[in-house]
């Protein structure tokens, strides 16, 4: 089997694994012909490889897209998608399969994202940081902070915190049993940790230098 065809296999299973679909199921809610991908899942090595068009529209589905490029010579660049805080309190109500799902649809649907050159999990999201909540993490008012869930990537002591509240989003260095502010914003103080509603894990700052 060429690269090609083992990349796109690869792809295909990987989605319908993740997301519980049958090939038929995301052919449906792609709008493609189901045989398009049974044919090629059946024999990937002789069938007929699925058009670009059908691609693209099972890629818009599934909120990824198959990797054809050695990940060796060519660093992965991941999607992010980019939430607003109304965003990120609904997806923190949400379990896992369900949060996958939310922010599949988010990329699918043109919700603002953001590229970064490392992995990230299909639970990962970027924040827009409108204020001091993390200035003294080094993170700056209209920087995009990726974050992972804890749940998914437990916090190590030193590492940043993100909280979301009703009405604040602050940065913290996780020391338990308290989180202590990464801000010089008055409305940011140490928590303890079973009080605050964390967010996610910062791994990654996108910044912009121009708007």
């Amino acid at each position: 089997m060429d690269d090609t065809r083992r990349a796109l296999l690869r792809w295909m299973t990987g989605v319908m694994e993740a997301h519980g679909w049958s090939a038929g199921a995301w052919a449906r809610a792609a709008g493609v012909t189901p045989t398009n991908l049974t044919r090629f899942l059946r024999d990937p090595v002789n069938a007929s490889l699925p058009s670009a068009d059908t691609i693209g529209r099972l890629a818009r589905v599934a909120g990824s897209e198959p990797r054809f490029l050695d990940d060796g010579a060519h660093p992965a660049v991941c999607r992010v998608p980019l939430l607003d805080l109304d965003q990120v309190r609904a997806l923190m109500a949400l379990g896992r399969r369900a949060g996958e799902a939310y922010l599949a649809a988010a990329l699918r649907d043109g919700n603002p994202c953001v590229a970064v050159d490392r992995p990230a999990s299909r639970r990962a999201f970027a924040l827009k940081i409108g204020s001091r909540s993390l200035n003294a993490a080094g993170v700056l008012p209209n920087d995009r902070v990726v974050l992972e869930p804890p749940d998914l990537l437990p916090p190590k002591p030193g590492d940043v915190v993100v909280t979301v509240s009703d009405h604040t989003v602050c940065g913290y260095r996780f020391f338990p049993p308290h989180l202590l502010p990464v801000s010089t914003d008055p409305d940011c103080s140490p928590t303890p940790i079973d009080d605050a509603h964390v967010a996610g894990v910062a791994v990654h700052v996108v910044r912009a230098l121009k708007e």
